[in-house]
């Protein structure tokens, strides 16, 4: 099988001196083409921050991680935007700009494709927020899409 992500010692720390905190310990990891990984753990555990070094969105700071058949570990910001683009992303909490509308926040994601005009990537940001049922708070900031009591705002139904 062609492994999609082939990690080797990795080390992850937050921090510095005598703040320093490893949070990831010798990781070896290998996932192939088609395989499905559930990733478990503890709060803290460091799901999160192995997840983002194999999406390119953090630096590696020690070992070895191949995603799509790059390294990251020395990846220039150019080098991991290009393998972001190649990497769907559900996150766990909303990571929504607050200040920016929900078109723009959609918007800023359809712009990472290479060739697709302004316009073009506006008419793709409304049509997914229309298919999620938030066509109509394409103008809305995400502090007015919440679905907190608070609010003022409820959701248009269940999606």
């Amino acid at each position: 099988m062609e492994s999609v992500v082939e990690i080797r010692n990795l080390n992850h720390y937050y921090g510095r001196k005598l703040l320093r905190k490893q949070v990831l310990f010798n990781i070896d990891l290998s996932i192939d083409r088609g395989e499905i990984v559930i990733l478990t753990g503890p709060s803290g555990s460091g799901k999160t921050t192995l997840l983002s070094l194999i999406g390119g969105l953090r630096s590696v700071q020690e070992g070895s991680l191949i995603a799509l058949g790059k390294e990251l570990n020395g990846a220039s910001e150019e080098q991991l935007v290009r393998v972001r683009r190649h990497i769907g992303y559900i996150f766990q909490g909303h990571n929504l700009l607050p200040f920016m509308t929900a078109r723009q926040n959609v918007q800023m994601s359809v712009e990472l494709h290479e060739k697709i005009s302004d316009r073009e990537a506006r008419t793709k940001s409304d049509a997914i927020l229309k298919a999620v049922g938030l066509g109509q708070y394409a103008n809305y900031y995400p502090q007015n899409l919440s679905g907190d009591k608070n609010s003022g705002w409820r959701s248009p139904g269940h999606w």
